[in-house]
């Protein structure tokens, strides 16, 4: 009787711990790495860039510094400026960005402005742009 109960004991306690283990999850609001993360090189293709026809394209480092870049497709030498960002993501679920130029120029976006933007595993909308990772 007393191995049962030692038993039955042992079967309770497991039970109990592994019940306690799984129940522990993460609650960080951060911005989910990986394939929905904002890391990587995007591109929307078609746009007009400082009056030449191209493409946008946008690096976005781990380290929080990037390079967006307009590639013409006229024969003109690409345009390439870097910049850093901040990366919020609030509790309701959307998605800001901030970017800091580090140069004197700037292309497209406005330095120090939060934009909305949609990050999903291969596009990111950011204004009026819808890129694709590449």
């Amino acid at each position: 009787m007393k191995t049962k109960f030692t038993y039955l004991l042992l079967v309770i306690i497991a039970m109990t711990m592994s019940f306690t283990f799984t129940s522990c999850g993460d609650d960080d609001d951060d911005v989910t790495p990986g394939n929905s993360s904002i890391v990587g090189v995007w591109e929307v293709g078609d746009q007009l860039i400082n009056g030449h026809p191209g493409t946008l394209r946008v690096e976005f480092n781990s380290n929080n510094k990037g390079v967006i870049s307009g590639i013409y497709t006229d024969g003109t030498d690409p345009d390439s400026y870097n910049f850093e960002y901040v990366i919020k993501k609030e509790q309701n679920g959307d998605t800001f960005l901030t970017i800091i130029w580090t140069g004197t120029h700037n292309l497209i976006y406005q330095e120090n402005r939060e934009y909305e933007v949609t990050i999903a595993p291969t596009r990111l909308v950011w204004g009026n742009f819808t890129y694709v990772r590449k």
